[in-house]
């Protein structure tokens, strides 16, 4: 790498802290229905105006050692987070797209994605503003195949369009209909909706961005990191209220897992019967697990709502960068 690329790399950095530092203002501010363009930034706690030199991305966090100067009150680590994971994320962008409008693209999608993460973190809640807009931004990434990635054109009533473009709408639809089949699946359950409006709203967005089979590896990731950061918490929240029930029916999904997991490996090694047995197993043992954790939230009214958005955000980070290695081990 040479002095010069490294200079643009440094330069990237430095925007995306800046970035990141107004991207932290927009979250905040949308929960609160503040404006986040004119006004100026002040401290949450006493309410003074915070100087320029107060606000430079990480450097002003660490001279003030986290607190303000005006109360001394301390300084939420969030805004150095954010502004450090912005200026990281655009260096990446950058790195693997160099100057392309790809590059510009990508870096809109990002800032949203990071607006998302803080606003459903906080308040479980996805704004409009940031996810609607991702949507048709993606079908026009893809129908003008801004990616590089269509290898032929699909005829549809007569008009030609790129492979990739109907991979996208296919993927904002089973992006949106995914969390809608499942929202009111858990409506029919528990009386509650598994997931909200906004997940709908990213899902379709995601898919749009990445295609069919993207949306796909992106909601199995999600699935995945949201079991391994929400079981625990679901699980302490069970013991707290001594829903043994539903402990048992936790351990019925994880018994559930590992049978389908058995079944597979049995069934690569040739025995289809057995397998085939065990994986019907698994669904019915999970779907009983399922029913009775749902069921005993209904009469408890004992439900544990974990956002979704971080989770989804996460996994269409990893397909945005590695989309060509995770997707080459689809079966399809």
């Amino acid at each position: 790498m040479t002095e010069l690329e490294i200079f643009k790399l440094v330069c990237i950095f430095i925007i995306g802290l800046v970035m990141g530092s107004f991207l932290n203002v927009v979250g905040i501010r949308l929960l609160k229905e503040e404006d986040f363009v004119f006004e100026r930034s002040k401290c949450p706690k006493c309410k003074e105006k915070i100087a320029w030199y107060d606000n430079i991305p990480l450097l002003s966090y660490v001279l003030l050692r986290g607190k303000c100067r005006h109360c001394s009150e301390s300084i939420s680590f969030q805004y150095p987070l954010v502004e450090l994971i912005t200026g990281i994320l655009f260096v990446l962008v950058y790195y693997f797209w160099g100057s392309s409008i790809k590059t510009i693209f990508f870096l809109i999608l990002v800032s949203n994605l990071i607006v998302i993460t803080i606003t459903d973190l906080k308040e479980k809640v996805i704004f409009d503003i940031n996810s609607i807009p991702l949507i048709p931004l993606g079908l026009i990434f893809n129908f003008f195949d801004i990616g590089g990635n269509s290898l032929e054109k699909v005829e549809f009533l007569g008009v030609a369009f790129n492979d990739v473009f109907i991979s996208a709408v296919l993927g904002a639809l089973l992006g949106a209909a995914f969390f809608e089949i499942f929202s009111r699946l858990g409506y029919l359950f528990s009386g509650e909706y598994a997931f909200g409006g906004g997940d709908t709203i990213l899902g379709a967005a995601l898919g749009a961005w990445f295609g069919w089979k993207g949306i796909i590896i992106i909601l199995a990731l999600s699935l995945v990191f949201q079991m391994i950061l929400g079981i625990p918490l679901i699980m302490y929240n069970f013991i707290k209220s001594r829903e043994y029930q539903s402990l048992c029916a936790m351990g019925g999904l994880f018994l559930a897992l590992v049978l389908s997991i058995t079944g597979r490996y049995i069934g690569y090694q040739g025995g289809y019967n057995l397998a085939i047995g065990l994986i019907i197993l698994s669904f019915l043992i999970g779907g009983i697990s399922v029913f009775v954790i749902f069921k005993r939230m209904r009469e408890t009214q004992n439900y544990t709502f974990l956002p979704f958005g971080p989770p989804l955000v996460i996994a269409g980070l990893l397909v945005m960068f590695l989309e060509n290695k995770i997707t080459f081990y689809l079966p399809f």
